[in-house]
């Protein structure tokens, strides 16, 4: 640390460990406080890249986030474009991140999503996508004018890519606006129907909440039940089921149809979970007058009704208690 101290901005945490102060301190350098650099900050990331910790790592990206709110976007954006380094780029990119969501300046994200869409490098399209996570990035990129979008993004050919844009989606919903964001949950949705990687799919209508879903949502969520991949029919199956209450009987009467039409065991597995998870206490007949349908799948109706028996209210339980029932 010594040795970076002619650039770096020097945070004081505290006494050294061990120490009380009735000790002497130890023969040590000691550091000079200095302004801020773009510069300096990024010398002490890839020192902590290289040589460091995983909790200094962590300190490191911590500290340039903060100081990326006094520090110059030009200067910020100029080295997001320059950056080749994956790790050093993606904690670039989230300071230059927290400092358009700190100003609500949009349009500094520009050079972090055209590394993102354009970079010749999947490591660092994929590093760029990541340095997105944690910001209200689906409405800077629609302010942006929806140049890039994730729709794009979910489609590059590396997996890494398809990834993150699962992973920011999942981190949005949950971390920004806890479940409750309309233009998120529809966006979840755009992107899974635009996704060709069956995981990412999953992810992203399995993982983000449907909670808020507009009735405009729900038809499209409602409209992948006719997709041609299994996959995507399944996972709007399962998103169904965690619509809001205003929307929960047309989606009933959708997963009903969809068990009852569709061959594949794991669409008409999820078509199940969906019911169960809609209304509990009215799934329980429904459930059962769908007996017979396929007898493949009577004992997975079993195992919902043995769950649902035992009056679990939080989803999660009874999600839990159905899979050691029948997994």
């Amino acid at each position: 640390m010594g040795s970076r101290t002619k650039t770096a901005c020097v945070l004081w945490l505290g006494l050294l460990p061990g120490l009380t102060l009735a000790q002497p301190a130890p023969e040590v350098a000691v550091p000079t406080p200095t302004a801020c650099t773009v510069e300096g900050m990024l010398d002490e990331v890839r020192v902590a890249m290289k040589t460091g910790s995983p909790a200094y790592q962590r300190y490191a990206r911590l500290r340039l986030k903060e100081a990326a709110i006094a520090l110059p976007p030009q200067a910020l954006g100029k080295a997001v474009s320059e950056e080749r380094d994956p790790g050093v780029l993606e904690a670039i990119g989230a300071a230059l991140a927290t400092k358009a969501s700190n100003a609500q300046q949009p349009e500094l994200l520009q050079p972090l999503l055209s590394r993102a869409k354009q970079d010749a490098d999947p490591g660092l399209r994929a590093a760029a996508v990541r340095a997105l996570k944690g910001a209200p990035s689906v409405e800077f990129m629609a302010k942006n004018g929806d140049v890039v979008t994730y729709e794009q993004l979910v489609r590059d050919s590396a997996p890494e890519v398809r990834q993150a844009v699962a992973e920011n989606l999942v981190t949005e919903s949950a971390g920004i606006y806890y479940g409750h964001n309309a233009e998120l949950a529809e966006k979840a949705i755009q992107v899974a129907g635009a996704s060709q990687d069956p995981a990412v799919t999953k992810r992203l209508l399995g993982e983000v909440s449907m909670e808020a879903a507009s009735p405009e949502a729900v038809r499209k969520l409602t409209g992948h039940l006719r997709s041609e991949d299994p996959a995507l029919r399944a996972a709007a199956a399962k998103a169904l089921g965690g619509v809001p209450g205003t929307e929960s009987a047309a989606a009933r009467r959708s997963l009903t149809a969809l068990y009852k039409s569709d061959s594949d065991p794991a669409v008409r597995k999820s078509a199940l979970e969906g019911l169960a998870r809609l209304g509990q206490s009215q799934a329980r007949p429904l459930l059962e007058s769908l007996r017979g349908v396929d007898p493949r799948m009577d004992p997975e109706i079993d195992a919902w009704l043995g769950a649902l028996r035992t009056n679990l209210q939080e989803w999660h339980l009874l999600l839990r208690e159905k899979q050691r029932l029948r997994p």
